[in-house]
């Protein structure tokens, strides 16, 4: 399997990010990327294009990595509303042959959590995949955008934010690799699953437990040996990361933040936010809000910075040489 493998030791850099809306009738402009990458991660709707000529359609909660020598144009309009994030940016790559051995030790690792000590910082990722955990990059993104949308005496964390980003979207193939990979699994992923389809305010270890047919004992013991960390503080981290989305994506006032996240009390959740994040959720809304939002009226051409487009022009030239 051909996977596009994207060195962060290299220098990386950030060229521009934003969050795009749009309501039915809408169709994705004529695009060429020549040398620089570009993620999108659909969050509503779905959207038909053609990448260099093929016919594609880019549904909710896919991710789809557009590499430098492509041509992306929309080939109908939008029936509904579309929501979708996109990063462009510049690293060194290269297209990179995985036996079905060298992924099924990728899926392993991610599997039992094992660190891979990877001293070269690959990150290898396919044309598209479906996202299993749409949450975590959604925060992701929303970071990168008030990062980015934010003054900064040097442009340097744009392209750390972007590292941070890449590795996260490589993190995501990797869970959609164990999704899908059967018995490479480890047993409570499939507990992990049934918790994040069934979250309320009223599930427990003794609750979860029962359902897999499980003593409470064994499943604190075994859920600990294989994802990592405690059930109960698991449970409280999924609550937390449902309320961190509410904050940055919502204007719900933060009692209510705290009901939709499943807490019994807005007190208790204030307490457990503020413990878990180390700081308030009232903070953390202001700390994630400075995003940037375009939609078919304000949709800006943004030229490449002249470091990083000097830079290019050099690179090239020494190519030409060689």
């Amino acid at each position: 399997m051909k996977l596009m493998q994207l060195t962060l030791s290299q220098p990386l850099w950030f060229y521009k990010a934003g969050e795009f809306s749009a309501d039915a009738g809408w169709r994705h402009k004529d695009m060429y990327h020549e040398h620089d990458f570009e993620i999108i991660f659909c969050l509503k709707g779905h959207f038909d294009v053609t990448i260099n000529g093929q016919p594609c359609r880019i549904r909710a909660n896919d991710c789809w990595v557009l590499p430098p020598d492509t041509r992306i144009a929309g080939t109908k309009d939008t029936t509904g509303p579309v929501d979708f994030f996109w990063l462009h940016f510049f690293a060194g790559w290269d297209w990179v042959d995985f036996s079905h051995q060298q992924l099924q030790v990728m899926t392993q690792q991610q599997a039992a959590h094992e660190p891979a000590h990877d001293l070269k910082c690959l990150v290898n990722l396919p044309r598209h995949f479906p996202v299993t955990n749409p949450q975590e990059l959604i925060l992701m993104f929303n970071q990168v955008l008030d990062y980015t949308n934010r003054y900064h005496y040097t442009d340097y964390g744009n392209h750390l934010m972007t590292q941070l980003a890449l590795i996260s979207v490589g993190d995501a193939y990797l869970q959609n690799l164990v999704a899908t990979a059967g018995g490479t699994d480890a047993k409570t992923t499939r507990v992990v699953e049934w918790i994040r389809a069934n979250l309320s305010s009223n599930l427990t270890v003794a609750v979860i437990a029962n359902h897999f047919d499980m003593s409470p004992d064994y499943l604190t013991k075994l859920f600990k040996r294989e994802q990592g960390k405690n059930l109960r503080s698991y449970l409280v981290d999924i609550k937390i990361e449902v309320a961190k989305l509410l904050l940055v994506r919502t204007n719900l006032p933060i009692n209510q933040v705290a009901t939709a996240a499943y807490f019994h009390d807005d007190k208790n959740f204030m307490k457990l936010f503020k413990k878990k994040v180390n700081m308030t959720a009232g903070q953390y809304r202001n700390s994630y809000g400075n995003t940037h939002l375009n939609n078919p009226a304000i949709d800006p051409s943004i030229p490449i910075p002249q470091d990083i487009s000097a830079l290019l022009d050099r690179e090239e030239n020494e190519n030409t040489v060689k």
